[in-house]
């Protein structure tokens, strides 16, 4: 979607957030081309076919999401958990001034390869 639809989405929301999630929003869209992003009240949500990742602001955290075919370790991952046969969903805690490092970057570039088309195998 665009700019004015998250600007929105962030404008009742903890600005000292807002750095962290506008850190992960780039690091979505910039996963593959064709990334679509989707604006709710109360998430934002990237895909290509299947979402593949999601982010909120939950007070002056950043609580985002991550979709994968296996399971992962990270100092930030806050639960993993099966949401189909094959997705995991890797959900993570961010705070103001913590980054979305080259691991979580990679990830998404990850999930929108393998998950964002559908995870079904033939």
């Amino acid at each position: 979607m665009t700019k004015p639809q998250v600007e929105q989405y962030l404008a009742d929301k903890n600005q000292d957030a807002v750095p962290v999630f506008m850190a992960f929003r780039d690091a979505a869209l910039a996963a593959g081309d064709g990334v679509t992003e989707k604006v709710s009240r109360t998430m934002v949500a990237w895909k290509s076919t299947r979402t593949f990742a999601t982010a909120y602001v939950k007070g002056k955290y950043l609580e985002c999401s991550i979709d994968l075919l296996r399971e992962v370790r990270h100092q930030h991952l806050k639960a993993a958990f099966a949401t189909t046969k094959t997705v995991i969903t890797h959900r993570f805690t961010l705070e103001p001034d913590e980054d979305v490092d080259a691991d979580m970057r990679s990830w998404l570039s990850e999930a929108f390869r393998d998950v964002g088309p559908g995870a079904r195998r033939t």
